[in-house]
């Protein structure tokens, strides 16, 4: 009985998981494209790199997975605008 309950229960958390990462990337995504863009000056769409492991967040990090991922993707596309 304690098996089969078990067996629920991490399938039902590595299912929430997998969700909480396509949220993080999608925002990583968005951000990357904002800040190279911005930091860049140009039109063109930059080749973005794949989205990070979800670092873990510190006190001051955003509760939502999109908006963290977002923070660090736009982090990530400035400085990589201003290479270019």
């Amino acid at each position: 009985m304690i098996k089969p309950l078990l067996l629920i229960i991490t399938l039902i958390s590595s299912v929430s998981a997998f969700g909480n990462r396509e949220e993080f990337c999608e925002g990583f995504y968005q951000g990357y494209l904002e800040g190279w863009k911005w930091s860049s000056g140009s039109i063109f769409q930059p080749n973005i790199p794949m989205c990070p492991l979800q670092p873990r967040r510190n006190i001051r990090d955003p509760i939502d997975d999109f908006e963290f991922g977002y923070e660090l993707g736009e982090d990530q596309g400035e400085r990589e605008g201003r290479r270019s």
